[in-house]
């Protein structure tokens, strides 16, 4: 019984079984499984849901790479094609040390590093620094397992060099690629070269860099930004880090090529950008001036500018640079604000387009013109300069005691004030004033540079306003304003507009696609035009621009103009002239502002301005054609005072005086030192119209030359 009983209790589904050691590692495995899969499902969920895009960008940036490609930008060309601008590339040098290694057998690390310094210029103890680095993360077997298990991470990315020249780069380039070599990194930056130094720098601008990429910020560069920029393109491929800058070789990028920056051919031409900036500077050295000079050259009939310039200017590659007439030292006690604003309002503007002043008796033209132009008068109406009082202030003539009744020819050449008040009066103020809206003189000309002036004259001018424009007083323009008026009257009496982008191009001049040319607008008749340069050649012959050495052997003529500044009795002088007066091809302006030496007389403006002109004339092959007292005149040498004891400005001065040309060289343009050094020397004898250098120091480098003899010959030829 108690047998059968047994098996009926064993074989009952009520009877509960005890749990054993395998059940319990069964559960604690199922538990721990649970554990451990918990955190692994939810990373999984985090990667594929939760992050899945952020964290596939950052796959994709570890995997791919999208490369900008930035084009070259163009270069600015003068009218004739030589380059004033053009871009080159500079390198950022730099290795993943772990991956430099070279697949020549022959080639190991300590060589790769030498040929780093040879091609690089580097220091012995820079060049030892990169071989440890390299060998650091290079380490294999024991040393390489003892540094992974102390924490030794391997260095992504060292610079080596910046600001390599691309032969320097490309030399090095070429010997890792031949060589096999692998880790290093090549990064170009475009860079702007200016081959000429300070000439035109204002004119061509200032390029800064964004996002990897030049762009312009003032004068031509920003003017032509477009053009010469061209549009990026990219590249999108699998990466590497090595020598292909960062592209997998055979791999199939997407991409977009870059559209290329076209040239810019300009206006300006080099060699009278040279004359000009050559005469400014002399005429600066003989006003004791370190800046304050400024002047143009443009062509009457179209508005083209063949140079702009000033003094002071600067390197357009080195634009912070130490200015001229300034010392090291000098410039050093300057703060950092300071030296910016300087550079700001002296150098970096182009003064000819942003600087607005009073021109003077050069605005007498205008009012001929308009007199003229109105039936008003003729050039031998008679008026009488004596001075004149209006609201309470007297007008006179320049010269104090006044000329008494004279024509109107007599009263220009001469520049007799109260007489272009009274042809101002005949006129009318309403009439007047619309005409000096209609030439233009409330607005800008719409010359191809940014940041152009606009002439500051009265809008509700009183009758003593009114009074003081018709000599060239109480209101200012700009230079370009004053160029563009007197363009008209050298072309007949239509309005330019003053450029200096010419065309563009992309494959040098015979290629180029020329800027559509803006139609001027008729403002005086030809015969007015043709009877106030008539005028302007008195000026040159017999009046306020008489004896200057430039205007001996041409047909010359123009308007001087003196301007006074408020009570300080500083003074601006200007000259705006017409070469050939007879049928005019050029402008050509000069203004010194504030002289500090004993510069008197606007005949001064008037001599750079001709000498310019002389120069331009010859340069077109043009030969001077000399009277007989002119012929008597040359023929006769200066002996070269002695003057020592005088500052380089003040013998600049007497030199000048002496229709010499003084050239005080730029990079010692203190002009307040003494001269301590003329060359020719003191006793020699020299042709009027000779150069003759002055230095601060005794030594000089100078490269001598045997001059051939030129007896008999007289200074042109």
């Amino acid at each position: 019984m108690k047998g059968r009983q047994n098996d009926k209790t064993k074989g009952s589904p009520n009877v509960k079984r005890s749990f054993s050691f395998f059940d319990f590692k069964l559960m604690t495995l199922l538990l721990v499984f649970i554990l451990i899969a918990i955190p692994i499902v939810s990373s999984f969920y985090r990667l594929q849901i939760t992050e899945h895009e952020v964290l596939a960008a950052k796959a994709a940036s570890q995997q791919f790479v999208t490369q900008t490609d930035l084009p070259r930008r163009g270069m600015i060309l003068d009218r004739n094609g030589y380059p004033l601008v053009m871009s080159s590339y500079v390198y950022r040098v730099g290795m993943t040390p772990g991956d430099v290694a070279s697949k020549s057998k022959d080639i190991d690390e300590a060589d790769i590093v030498e040929k780093l310094g040879f091609y690089l210029g580097l220091e012995s103890d820079v060049c030892d620094s990169l071989l440890e680095k390299i060998r650091a993360d290079r380490a294999s077997g024991w040393t390489g397992f003892k540094k992974n298990y102390t924490g030794h991470e391997p260095v992504l990315y060292v610079s080596i060099a910046s600001e390599v020249p691309e032969n320097q780069a490309m030399r090095l380039k070429d010997w890792l690629s031949a060589n096999r070599v692998g880790g290093f990194r090549f990064d170009a930056e475009e860079r702007r070269v200016y081959n000429n130094g300070n000439l035109a720098s204002s004119v061509l601008g200032l390029t800064r860099m964004e996002d990897g990429k030049v762009t312009g910020v003032s004068g031509l560069e920003a003017a032509y930004d477009d053009l010469l920029s061209g549009k990026s393109g990219y590249t999108f491929a699998k990466r590497n880090n090595y020598s292909t800058q960062g592209l997998i070789p055979f791999s199939e990028p997407v991409s977009r090529p870059a559209e290329k920056g076209y040239d810019l051919v300009s206006t300006l031409d080099i060699e009278v950008m040279t004359i000009l900036q050559e005469e400014l500077a002399s005429i600066a050295a003989a006003a004791g001036l370190i800046e304050g000079v400024h002047g143009l050259v443009m062509e009457v009939k179209t508005g083209n500018i063949l140079a702009m310039g000033q003094i002071s200017s600067f390197d357009a590659s080195d634009p912070t640079a130490v200015p001229i007439g300034f010392t090291a030292e000098d410039w050093s006690l300057f703060t950092a604000e300071e030296k910016t604003a300087y550079l700001s309002s002296k150098l970096w503007n182009n003064v000819n387009i942003t600087d607005v002043y009073e021109p003077g008796s050069v605005f007498k033209a205008v009012t001929l013109a308009i007199g003229l132009e109105e039936g008003a008068a003729w050039e031998g109406s008679m008026f009488n300069d004596d001075p004149i009082v209006i609201q309470g202030e007297e007008i006179s003539c320049y010269s104090v005691h006044g000329h008494g009744d004279e024509t109107l020819r007599e009263a220009f050449y001469l520049s007799c004030n109260p007489v272009f008040v009274h042809l101002g009066n005949r006129l009318g103020k309403d009439l007047y004033y619309e005409w000096i809206k209609k030439l233009g003189f409330y607005g800008k000309t719409g010359i191809d540079l940014p940041m152009e002036a606009s002439g500051l004259l009265h809008t509700s001018p009183m009758q003593i306003d009114f009074a003081n424009l018709t000599f060239g007083e109480s209101s200012s323009l700009t230079a370009i304003q004053l160029a563009r008026l007197f363009a008209a009257l050298g072309n007949g009496g239509y309005t330019v507009v003053p450029r200096v982008g010419y065309a563009s191009t992309d494959g040098g001049l015979d290629a180029m696609e020329a800027f559509p040319v803006e139609e001027g607008t008729r403002v005086f008749s030809n015969e007015t035009c043709r009877r106030v340069r008539s005028m302007m050649a008195d000026v040159v012959e017999r009046g306020t621009a008489t004896g200057t050495f430039g205007a001996m052997g041409f047909d010359l003529g123009g308007k001087t103009g003196t301007a006074i500044h408020g009570n300080t009795e500083e003074r601006t002088f200007s000259f705006v002239g017409l070469a050939p007066i007879d049928d005019p091809e050029y402008v050509v302006l000069v203004s010194i502002h504030k002289p500090t030496t004993g510069i008197t007389l606007s005949s001064s403006a008037a001599r750079a301005a001709n000498r310019v002109a002389a120069r331009l004339l010859n340069l077109d092959g043009k030969e001077q054609h000399y009277s007989s007292d002119e012929l008597a005149y040359l023929s006769r040498p200066v002996s070269l005072p002695d003057l020592s004891g005088y500052s380089l400005a003040d013998a600049s001065l007497e030199l000048l005086k002496l229709n010499l040309s003084p050239v005080v060289p730029l990079d010692t343009f203190f002009l307040d030192q003494a001269a301590v050094r003329m060359v020719p020397e003191a006793g020699s004898l020299v042709g009027r119209g000779s150069t003759v250098w002055l230095y601060p120091e005794e030594e000089n480098e100078v490269e001598w030359v045997a001059v051939p003899d030129f007896g008999g010959c007289n200074y042109h030829e």
